[in-house]
């Protein structure tokens, strides 16, 4: 008999890292947090063996050109976040990098010669001397980046915005990233890059002499998500590069996209935030992001896809699916025709094929009610995609990459679950907006069991950003509130990207138009799903969600409790304390700016919260400060002495949920609790 999700479902969900695809001897690589090495599986046999470097946080692994290898990483005491070898065959294993720091996405050159890898570095350059007598204590790649933060006892100096990082503390002005080229048995490496500036997104040019990477080298540090690509010789002497782009912005941050080479090594294909919307993008929120070609030469630029209402851009924020997780996101065909890239789509994230001979429109290539969200190289006329869907987990697919047909699911994660649990299908649908500018697309997962003819209190679960979108994808935390008894209600309101320009736009987030459609949103699943109680429905979210159910506490009436995760509550404890730093410059002077802040920030209407509120919060979030959290309680408690009001902080916690898993079992008690208590 199946049994009914709990916490430790969520806690101890399989979660793969990186993945490869070797079709040629119909082999597969990846990591997963359930086992401690690298999974190398023969699809034919259906057989597995599992590696490892006698490390912790090993992953990314990556077939050499020949397959007679894989490369991936591992966090070894004595010497940090390093680079390893294991040869098929032989079975041996070697350390190919010895650099202070932690070795992050290391790539095989074509050629199978050498490995290109990035690294957060202190100081302006590091030779390999240093670099092989360094010890790093890191034991992840979360962790293995503290070397570019201030320690507790470290006094802090700033001169510029930008001077720290959520979940991380304040940034030491000497450190940056920088990109590395080791040969592939270890005897020598080689710092590419230097100076005050990162280099990101790194990829190998056909002929393995040459990298593209995108870099803020020639952008003003107040340019957060501005970044040029750059062409790098690798057997010259580091410093000797080249700009390719100028007046464009190429994706970097929050769900970058590694730019591609043709398979000539003339032209570089990556993707570009709309340039219309760049200068304004503090006003417009994140631009949309197009496909363009650039060429190597002279680096003129060609955009190559167009907009259309089968899909909207070329780059994806799925709120409750993965980001990759060190797969890909764009490729390109072995003959340089055909480019892959992945989207999202009312819900939906797709793999689209763009034919670059074509008109500019982009096929879909496979989707449907799922989240794809990572795919391999294509080779041998293969691809593998990482998918998931409302129910089932994530896993690794095999798909012709001319017809976009199934061949094989080579890897189901979380199968043991899916053999024991009892998972709820939320059903979907469509509404028009008030105002009718848009269309809200609505998710409802009704509880596990539930009876006909029974009601059931519901949960309104908003997604922050505003930008990331809810998905097709399996959320456990929706799962386990199902199997608590709750109707769990989440929707795209706008602001939400995966619906058009008009429907992302960011200042319907923030305008009133996305509260009416989560009201309406809440009305229309009341209509559609007579089981839920209209009369007991609590409103929760994080961040962005955070912020909506602080603005819908102070201003609706209809809900009978809140809790407010990460939220933002003041903006100009956001102004001053967040790492996105605000800006005053558009008003008339600094005071108009502040009474207008103030007119926005949900603690300035605290006597309006009249239901039961619990404030959930990180005690090292820097994205949304906890100082706002606590205004708010205090505001709360001052006004409402009555009213049942809580704070829980939690420490070792920055902008997201809890990641001990003591605390967040914690967090997730605090959160039932208070919705059984008051729903």
């Amino acid at each position: 008999m199946m049994r009914l999700p709990e916490f430790e479902d969520c806690r101890d969900l399989e979660q793969l890292n990186g993945g490869d695809y070797f079709p040629q001897k119909e082999l597969v690589c990846y990591a997963s947090n359930h086992t401690n090495g690298i999974v190398i599986k023969n699809l034919k046999t259906n057989e597995s063996v599992t590696v490892t470097a006698g490390g912790t946080g090993e992953g990314g692994p990556s077939f050499s050109p020949d397959g007679d290898k894989i490369l991936f990483v591992s966090s070894k005491k004595g010497v940090g976040r390093q680079a390893f070898v294991y040869e098929i065959k032989s079975k041996s294993i070697t350390q190919i990098t010895h650099v202070k720091g932690a070795v992050m996405e290391p790539q095989w050159s074509p050629d199978g010669t050498k490995v290109l890898f990035s690294v957060i570095t202190s100081g302006a350059s590091q030779n390999a001397s240093d670099a092989s007598n360094a010890v790093s204590a890191s034991s992840s790649a979360a962790s293995a980046t503290q070397e570019q933060f201030v320690h507790d006892d470290d006094a802090v100096a700033t001169e510029d915005f930008g001077y720290k990082f959520d979940g991380m503390g304040f940034i030491r002005p000497d450190t940056h990233w920088h990109l590395f080229a080791a040969s592939a048995d270890g005897t020598s490496e080689t710092q590419l890059t230097d100076g005050e500036y990162d280099y990101l997104h790194a990829a190998w040019a056909p002929d393995s002499k040459k990298i593209v990477c995108v870099s803020n080298r020639f952008r003003k540090r107040q340019e957060v998500i501005g970044y040029d690509l750059l062409l790098i010789d690798v057997d010259k002497e580091p410093g000797k590069l080249r700009r390719l782009t100028e007046g464009y912005w190429l994706v970097s941050y929050p769900n970058p996209v590694r730019p591609v080479f043709t398979p000539d090594g003339k032209s570089v294909i990556a993707v570009v935030l709309n340039p219309e919307y760049a200068d304004d993008e503090s006003e417009m929120g994140y631009p949309e992001g197009y496909l363009y070609r650039f060429d190597v030469c002279d680096g003129k630029a060609t955009p190559i896809f167009i907009q259309d209402d089968n899909c909207y851009q070329c780059v994806q924020f799925p709120y409750n699916a993965g980001c990759g997780r060190g797969m890909d996101k764009l490729q390109i065909d072995e003959s340089g025709r055909y480019v892959y890239f992945i989207s999202g789509f009312k819900g939906q994230g797709n793999l689209y094929r763009l034919d670059l001979e074509g008109d500019g429109h982009a096929k879909l290539f496979w989707g449907g009610k799922q989240v794809c969200h990572g795919i391999s190289k294509v080779q041998n006329g293969r691809i593998m995609a990482a998918a998931a869907k409302s129910t089932v987990p994530e896993f690794y697919a095999v798909l012709d990459a001319k017809t976009g047909e199934l061949l094989d699911i080579a890897v189901q994660s979380a199968q043991k679950l899916l053999d024991e649990v009892k998972l709820s299908e939320p059903e979907d649908f469509f509404f028009s907006t008030l105002d009718g500018e848009s269309h809200v697309h609505g998710f409802v997962m009704m509880p596990h069991d539930a009876k006909k003819g029974e009601k059931y209190p519901a949960i309104l679960y908003i997604h922050g950003g505003p930008h990331p979108f809810y998905t097709y994808g399996l959320t456990m935390e929706f799962q386990m509130l199902a199997a608590k008894g709750f109707a769990v209600l989440y929707c795209n309101p706008r602001g939400s990207s995966g619906y058009g320009w008009t429907h992302e736009n960011y200042q319907r987030s923030i305008d009133g138009s996305a509260y009416y459609d989560l009201l309406q949103f809440v009305d229309e699943a009341c209509r559609r799903f007579d089981m839920i109680d209209e009369q007991r429905i609590g409103v929760t979210g994080g961040s962005y969600g955070g912020y909506m159910t602080n603005y819908i506490a102070t201003h609706a009436k209809r809900f009978k409790a809140y809790v407010t995760q990460r939220s933002i509550s003041n903006e100009l404890i956001m102004y001053a304390n967040s790492d996105m730093q605000g800006k005053s410059t558009d008003y008339k002077s600094y005071e108009d700016f502040m009474v207008a802040k103030l007119k926005e920030s949900a603690v300035s209407y605290a006597e309006r919260v009249d239901k039961p509120i619990l404030i959930l919060h990180g005690m090292d979030d820097y994205r949304t400060p906890i100082e706002g959290a606590h205004q708010f309680y205090v505001a709360i408690k001052d006004l409402h002495p009555d009213l049942p009001v809580k704070m829980v902080a939690y420490p070792h916690t920055g902008h997201e949920q809890p990641t001990d898993p003591r605390l967040l079992k914690h967090y997730y008690h605090e959160m039932i609790l208070w919705f059984e208590k008051y729903l």
